[in-house]
């Protein structure tokens, strides 16, 4: 079963994005020119948001580190529950991995321009032993939140506790932020639109479809408008409960 808990006993989560003017996160409209001054100012809030970690989904990452397919010891095994390693990274990349699929060749997430980040792993137990071996062997610290499905209420709740993670910012793909949005654990929508457009077909959106999601609406209540430099727009939204 699912923990319940307070928004106080979870980091503040603000979905961060970057999308064209059609709500799209992918594509050409990325690398207009005309999209550059918009999407510096989107880098340069993602610095200064003051997230201890930067969350994202396993497709996302992928584009990140690679779809290799790690090296696995089927016969490996490894205690049971959450694995924190020694770290002196004080920055987290948070991969939301639920059946743990991704090759980490490294615990540290290293981009320029940022801190080097610790890499935390959030599994389910359909991750298997020899997966989790795997991220010993690196470095990389997890945490078990759910059985068969994904329980973001308890990856959070183990962020916060194990980590000390206060504010985490969620930048994709569109399923992930679905998924948080759908669990009632986002805060936040900081949303940076560019004033450009690409269609290109089966391009993720800010918010997609991923099952199994309540049926209905989700609301939001503006509570920010700047224009960019470069015909941007910055909206902040705060998630209406």
């Amino acid at each position: 079963m699912s923990d319940k808990i307070k928004a106080t006993d979870r980091p503040y989560v603000i979905c961060h994005v970057f999308a064209g003017l059609n709500g799209r996160i992918d594509g050409a409209y990325m690398f207009d020119p005309a999209a550059a001054e918009s999407r510096a100012e989107y880098s340069r809030m993602q610095r200064e948001l003051g997230a201890d970690a930067v969350a994202y989904g396993s497709v996302t990452t992928r584009g990140f580190v690679g779809g290799g397919v790690p090296a696995l010891d089927a016969g490996a095994s490894v205690p049971d529950g959450d694995f924190v390693a020694p770290h002196a990274e004080r920055s987290f990349y948070v991969s939301i991995d639920p059946a743990g699929e991704i090759t980490w060749t490294g615990a540290t997430y290293r981009r320029p321009g940022r801190a080097d980040a610790h890499v935390i792993e959030v599994l389910t137990n359909e991750a298997s032993p020899a997966y989790r071996a795997h991220l010993r062997e690196q470095g990389v610290s997890y945490v078990i939140a759910g059985r068969l499905a994904l329980d973001l209420p308890l990856a959070l709740r183990k962020l916060r506790g194990l980590f000390g993670i206060e504010r985490v910012l969620v930048c994709g793909g569109g399923k992930t932020d679905m998924a948080f949005l759908a669990a009632g654990v986002l805060d936040e929508l900081s949303l940076v639109l560019s004033p450009t457009v690409s269609g290109e077909p089966g391009t993720a959106s800010v918010f997609d479809e991923t099952p199994p999601v309540a049926e209905g609406s989700f609301a939001f209540r503006l509570a920010d408008v700047e224009r960019l430099p470069g015909d941007g727009l910055h909206l902040v939204y705060r998630v209406a409960r």
